[in-house]
């Protein structure tokens, strides 16, 4: 090789593409609660809006102590600013502990689990943002639950149906039941939104407390309950996985079936969150307690320290769905425990979500009754390379509650285009009463 034929190739490799060493995501607390009038104890997921906003709900604080609904904004080169858009007086819902929902237009819809007035248990409203940049958002109560035959309670994200229908699930009073509902839209603004059961539940042997809101695929609606099914967890049921099917005939129940229960033993039990809809129809959960981790305690083991779970479809109508346990916690380790939101699927079929409990500490989250150590991680799972193989878990962010960091995330996590990912702790900050924070990839 000639020395003119070595500088070139030399020079060709100094301005090929080198490979980047993988960088650890960046984690920030966005904003701190402070407490009322500010917002306290934010339970619910963010949703993101038009230009990067972000808007989310604290189930407290507030003028009236009883909740707010916030906006997030990052002014260029400057931190990023909390406002606050509504504070709820009771007499239109308090304690709001799901997510929001962005409809077409602006317009923010979402579910309070008490309040209404009159001895309502519960509201579905609307929060429609000003004509002109910094005027007043106006809250709008669509429905106030009575807390009677059908139920009380509204949970999880609303589900927005053609013709702007409204569908979300109740949990009831008393003991375990509830029921999966649908709001119509009035003909005419200003009308009255009408409320319709779609089902019942009854309790054990079939589900009963649904949680986490409703799904849609293919005209069928999906959901969780917490107790009822066949399972061994005792009076309550270990829950199970249901589908709701339109009926041939209007103004009658939606047919029900169990698609999976849950047991005691490593399958999971006990989903404390709703569904994710995946690719091809498959459904993705968690489920709070059970999966191969013992999750060990000074008054003894609690049945597992929770799952993440796939449902298949079955190849053909009729057939049986397949659940397959991606990942059981096991608290131990840096490792979460007790998963109670749902995961959002990123790219390439990675799942992200948070913990309540576990991480890197070796005791009690700080401020916390919990036997469990640790104040909840944020984690990823990859997908296998090859199909039947393990997913890997990486924990993204163990939180602490010391020193301003959050502690014990309960909500699920809002996916942006870009990677990053954005959420809530329900504690911990500068002030104890919660954060949001974002992990950049």
């Amino acid at each position: 090789m000639t020395n003119s034929t070595t500088l070139t190739l030399l020079a060709a490799l100094a301005l090929a593409p080198r490979p980047r060493a993988a960088q650890s995501p960046t984690y920030e607390i966005m904003y701190s609660f402070k407490g009322s009038p500010d917002g306290v104890d934010p339970e619910a997921a963010l949703v993101i809006g038009e230009y990067g906003a972000l808007y989310g709900t604290t189930v407290a604080g507030g003028a009236s102590g009883l909740g707010t609904v916030f906006e997030l904004t990052k002014p260029t080169g400057e931190p990023w600013k909390e406002t606050l858009l509504y504070s709820f007086s009771g007499s239109d819902g308090q304690n709001p502990n799901s997510p929001l929902v962005l409809g077409s237009t602006g317009v923010l819809y979402g579910a309070t689990t008490g309040g209404g007035g009159g001895g309502a248990t519960g509201v579905i409203f609307e929060l429609a943002p000003p004509s002109a940049a910094g005027g007043t958002w106006t809250g709008t109560v669509l429905y106030a639950f009575s807390g009677g035959i059908e139920s009380a309670a509204p949970n999880g994200p609303l589900l927005i149906g053609p013709a702007g229908t409204l569908y979300t699930s109740t949990e009831g009073r008393g003991a375990p039941t509830g029921f999966a509902v649908a709001l119509a839209a009035p003909g005419t603004p200003g009308g009255i939104w009408t409320e319709s059961v779609l089902y019942r539940f009854s309790g054990v042997p079939e589900g009963a407390t649904p949680v986490g809101g409703l799904v849609s695929e293919g005209g069928s609606l999906y959901g969780t309950t917490r107790y009822g099914g066949y399972g061994d967890c005792g009076f309550f049921g270990c829950g199970l996985v249901y589908e709701l099917t339109p009926p041939a005939t209007t103004g009658v129940s939606w047919p029900e079936t169990t698609i999976h229960g849950f047991s005691e033993g490593p399958g999971g039990r006990n989903p404390a969150a709703g569904l994710t809809l995946g690719p091809r129809g498959v459904l993705y959960g968690t489920t709070e307690f059970g999966g191969t981790g013992a999750c060990g305690t000074s008054s003894g083991p609690y049945a597992g320290c929770g799952t993440v779970f796939q449902l298949t479809p079955p190849a053909a109508p009729g057939g049986d769905w397949t659940e397959s346990v991606l990942y059981s916690f096991s608290a131990t380790g840096g490792d979460g425990a007790s998963p109670v939101a749902s995961v959002v699927v990123g790219k390439n079929g990675a799942l992200y979500g948070t913990t309540k409990w576990g991480g890197t500490a070796t005791s009690a989250c700080p401020g916390s009754a919990s036997v469990l150590a640790g104040c909840g991680i944020v984690f990823e799972l990859t997908p296998p390379a090859t199909s039947g193989g393990a997913w890997t878990e990486t924990v993204l962010h163990a939180f602490t509650g010391l020193d301003g960091d959050g502690a014990t995330p309960v909500a699920g996590l809002a996916l942006s285009s870009t990677g990053a990912l954005y959420g809530t702790t329900s504690a911990g900050g500068t002030a104890g009463k919660g954060t949001a924070f974002v992990i950049e990839p």
